[in-house]
């Protein structure tokens, strides 16, 4: 039990950052009563990307490019498991926007959150540069309806709230002599995300 609780925070530290995570957590609270659906806490609409999605049957991709946007659409949103570990490389890394490290089986333990958590989830991309070297970079998107209680949260448990929560990402990947992926960094906006999962930031004390 206590190397689970360890594994999982150490998992939340690299996907928000150590920084990040902190400061969140000391101004952010679940809201008392929940806005309406659609919108969030703040009043704002988590609004879907304006840039359609990209499709791994589009020919003017490359093979890199399809196969990262099937990984994001079979093997992290459908648990296909024999898929992500054909992806990933046995050594691979995942770098925060902080700089903590997490390796591949702590990642697949983050998707599986998401998958319990959220109905309709989906991880899709928007942008893909490839050029058939090692680094590809690309802009993805999670989303899903908040069904299920989210155990991975930036700040901890959250209980669901029935509406479609969501985050972007810009990825930077690299992958091996192999064809695998190796090594990943990721940015994104934590607030943003607790803000659709039903959030509510507060100023934290002086």
């Amino acid at each position: 039990m206590t190397h689970h609780l360890f594994t999982r925070r150490r998992t939340l530290t690299a996907l928000t950052g150590a920084a990040a995570a902190t400061a969140l957590g000391a101004c952010a609270q679940p809201s008392a009563s929940a806005p309406p659906s659609g919108a969030s806490p703040t009043g704002a609409p988590p609004t879907p990307s304006t840039e359609p999605d990209l499709s791994a049957d589009d020919p003017a991709l490359d093979a890199r490019a399809r196969a990262l946007i099937r990984i994001g659409e079979d093997g992290i949103a459908r648990e296909n498991q024999a898929a992500l570990e054909a992806f990933f490389a046995p050594g691979f890394r995942f770098h925060g926007p902080d700089g903590a490290t997490i390796d591949r089986r702590q990642l697949w333990d983050y998707f599986a959150s998401c998958r319990r958590a959220f109905d309709d989830f989906h991880v899709t991309r928007q942008a893909i540069h490839s050029t058939g070297g090692p680094f590809v970079a690309a802009r993805t998107t999670f989303s899903g309806i908040f069904a299920r209680r989210f155990d991975a949260s930036p700040i901890g448990p959250l209980e669901p709230t029935g509406r479609r929560a969501m985050y972007r990402i810009n990825n930077i990947f690299r992958y091996d002599d192999n064809g695998q992926l190796i090594e990943e960094w990721a940015q994104y906006d934590s607030r943003l995300f607790l803000e659709t999962l039903g959030v509510r930031l507060v100023a934290a004390p002086a």
